[in-house]
């Protein structure tokens, strides 16, 4: 298992990760995820939480078909049920317009450092 299917599934069993997949004729064309990010309040969000929308895909044979639109519309609602107002989500510029569609526009204000990687023990 991946470090990364490691961590979605302990996310999974925490309830931190919320993930749905769509189907055709028995086979998954299409996937998407809802990380809950702990992110406390600010002046402009009072819900500690924020969400991040991951892992968006669809097979290329039902691209173009609203499949990635349908799995999208239902992270959203469930978001807005759990009262999340903050959500991100890093794309692609084929992706692009589909987010935007959704309300998600490009965020300037961050900024981003990452550090060289550990050498291990």
């Amino acid at each position: 298992m991946t470090t990364y299917a490691a961590w979605v599934a302990q996310a999974m069993n925490q309830g931190t990760y919320l993930g749905w997949l769509a189907e055709q004729q028995g086979d998954v064309v299409g996937g998407c995820g809802l990380v809950l990010l702990d992110w406390g309040p600010t002046r402009d969000d009072p819900n500690p939480c924020r969400g991040r929308i991951v892992n968006v895909f669809t097979a290329p044979t039902v691209r173009r078909q609203g499949v990635a639109r349908r799995l999208l519309d239902h992270a959203l609602e469930e978001a807005r049920q759990r009262g999340l107002r903050t959500l991100s989500l890093g794309t692609t510029e084929m992706a692009r317009g589909l987010y935007e569609q959704a309300g998600f526009r490009p965020s300037g204000s961050e900024l981003l450092r990452r550090s060289a990687p550990r050498p291990q023990d």
